[in-house]
């Protein structure tokens, strides 16, 4: 039985890069990663701005980028973000081993 796609696929987050203001990133895919070898500006894929149109118009502008302000958005892109439980999860984690 094939899994369902739908929830294991990138999800989007907007967030606030203060010298940038308010961006949506994307976490990254599969395709992503295997792009990264070759494109070291992979990342601005997984970036738009809060209006929809894309965060750079020429990925290598990226290196024009100031290192700490280029390094706040690849953070963001590496985010990690958990998925919400299940309304009846107590928030505790599971014992491993007996007390």
């Amino acid at each position: 039985m094939p899994i369902d796609l739908s929830k294991v696929t990138a999800r989007s987050k907007m967030v606030t890069i203060p010298e940038l203001g308010d961006l949506v990133v994307r976490e990254p895919t599969l395709a992503d990663a295997q792009r990264a070898s070759l494109d070291p500006y992979w990342w601005t894929a997984c970036v738009t701005c809060a209006d929809g149109t894309p965060f750079l118009t020429n990925a290598q502008d990226a290196g024009r980028i100031r290192a700490d302000v280029a390094a706040a958005v690849l953070a963001e892109v590496n985010a990690v973000r958990p998925t919400a439980g299940s309304s009846d999860a107590s928030g505790e984690s599971p014992t491993t081993k007996d007390a």
